[in-house]
């Protein structure tokens, strides 16, 4: 008794899609086709892979521990027809990005787009934990944030590190001021990102250190709402010099202090590091970090 790849490609979609009409849908087939296969698979081997409850279904324990090891299968068919398309010059092909914000990446791809001008560029914006999850869940090849707690699972490619800028309203008394040392933060009424920001996780790491307790008035999900709830005089926020741009109504000025930097990783999945794909992506983010990198950094330390 054999795996079916057919059958095996039926079940993957119905898994992914959360039923069978959805998952009909995306192969191009019938309903009945795809029901057909999932059954003839599980009827070969006795287990009921779904639990069919109307027209969604729900994986059975064994369906998840197949769905996980048929990802795994999908993941290395991909780089197997990445690898032939671009004889292994990646000349064609697709590379799956994930990062916490434009600011950090666009500067990547525009290096991946010199290099490699066929390529085929995705990228999901998120916050560090979602970065990480998509490396996790091989959605992403590529992951950059600006935060990273030492995971053996994960591969550190480049690593840098930025200042911590404070954002102050413009009618503010501190407007017009080029620094503010960390401890003055005590009690200010200030703007913070969502759980799960690398930036959040810095500010609060630096406020820590230096025993300083602000006043939190805000919690928002996007530095583009920190920037407006700022701008709108609500409180103080504070965001990484790469991202601060430019607007009218708010000014900036440097963090000072014990531990008011954060950082800036290009990640992949540790076993992922030897693919072709993954090797011909690290040459080109090894030339772009030193390019740019105002700080580089070693990688954090593994957990043990």
């Amino acid at each position: 008794m054999t795996l079916n790849h057919a059958q095996i490609r039926a079940f993957q979609a119905v898994a992914e899609q959360g039923g069978f009409t959805a998952a009909a849908r995306r192969l191009g087939v019938s309903q009945p086709a795809l029901t057909v296969q999932v059954r003839a698979l599980e009827d070969a081997f006795q287990v009921q892979l779904f639990e069919r409850r109307g027209r969604s279904v729900r994986m059975t324990r064994i369906g998840a521990e197949l769905h996980a090891l048929t990802r795994r299968i999908a993941l290395l068919e991909r780089e197997a027809e990445d690898m032939l398309r671009a004889e292994g010059r990646l000349e064609r092909g697709r590379v799956r990005l994930a990062a916490d914000g434009p600011f950090h990446v666009m500067g990547l791809i525009q290096s991946l787009r010199a290099e490699l001008p066929a390529l085929q560029i995705t990228v999901a914006i998120g916050n560090s934990d979602s970065v990480l999850r998509a490396l996790l869940d091989h959605e992403a090849e590529i992951g950059v944030l600006g935060e990273y707690p030492a995971d053996d699972r994960f591969a550190v490619l480049a690593a840098s590190r930025h200042p911590l800028r404070l954002m102050i309203p413009r009618d503010h008394p501190w407007a017009g001021r080029d620094s503010v040392v960390i401890s003055e933060m005590d009690g200010q009424p200030m703007i913070l990102r969502e759980p799960g920001s690398g930036t959040r996780r810095s500010i609060e790491a630096a406020l820590s250190l230096a025993r300083v307790t602000p006043r939190i008035v805000l919690e928002i999900g996007s530095r583009e709402a920190v920037r407006e709830a700022v701008a709108h005089g609500l409180g103080l926020g504070v965001v990484q010099e790469p991202e601060l741009g430019h607007d009218d109504r708010i000014v900036s000025a440097r963090l000072t202090g014990e531990a008011v930097d954060a950082g800036e990783f290009v990640l992949c999945l540790e076993e992922r590091r030897t693919s072709r794909l993954i090797a011909r992506l690290t040459a080109i983010v090894a030339r772009w970090s030193t390019t740019r990198a105002p700080d580089p950094v070693s990688a954090p330390a593994r957990n043990r």
